[in-house]
């Protein structure tokens, strides 16, 4: 029997009495099914959204960081196989689970590699950090982040609140320093005009 796999789907043929002996799977296209040696069936690709509202990650020096962050977890078309050994038979809980478990570990090992001051200085590349750590991971699986989203950032130090202090109050003395100079140069080429 010739099976169509539908756009958004694996089609799987197994072993009839073994559906752990995967024979074939493709992605798009059909394939010949012969009823008596071989079953098949259909995984939907996953499209996974995870919020972990993170909290108390021990960064290197030991202050606690929270950080709700969320991800959109979908199929990585570079390694069909790893995605299929891993979504066939599982129901969309079990990988919603253990796509949870890989993340949390993964952001609180990444966290621990990074120091506040470092997270506080270049949060670009912490959360790049972050997202580059996760889809390692998520790819010895078969699956990828399309987006990732980080919506706070604060630490049980308070360091992130005074490190943002400080910073604006530098920005401040600087904007003044800036305005005394242009005030200055521009009373020195009025008095040279009337001078």
């Amino acid at each position: 029997m010739y099976h169509k796999c539908p756009d958004d789907m694996i089609l799987v043929v197994f072993k009839k009495n073994d559906r752990n002996r995967i024979i074939k799977y493709i992605n798009s296209g059909g394939t010949f099914v012969i009823p008596l040696i071989h079953g098949y069936s259909c995984i939907r690709h996953p499209l996974i959204s995870i919020t972990l509202p993170l909290k108390d990650a021990p960064a290197r020096n030991n202050v606690r960081i929270t950080m709700p962050i969320a991800f959109s977890v979908v199929l990585c078309n570079d390694d069909l196989e790893k995605a299929v050994n891993f979504l066939f038979d599982k129901k969309t809980n079990e990988i919603e689970e253990r796509v949870n478990k890989i993340i949390n570990e993964q952001l609180r090992l990444t966290i621990v590699s990074f120091s506040a001051e470092e997270i506080f200085s270049d949060k670009e590349k912490f959360l790049t950090q972050i997202r580059n750590d996760v889809d390692r991971r998520l790819k010895k699986i078969g699956l990828t982040t399309t987006r990732m989203n980080c919506t706070d950032l604060t630490d049980d130090a308070g360091y992130f609140i005074e490190a943002g202090r400080k910073m604006c109050q530098e920005a401040l003395e600087r904007a003044k320093a800036d305005i005394a100079r242009t005030k200055e140069a521009e009373s020195k080429s009025e008095s040279d005009a009337a001078g």
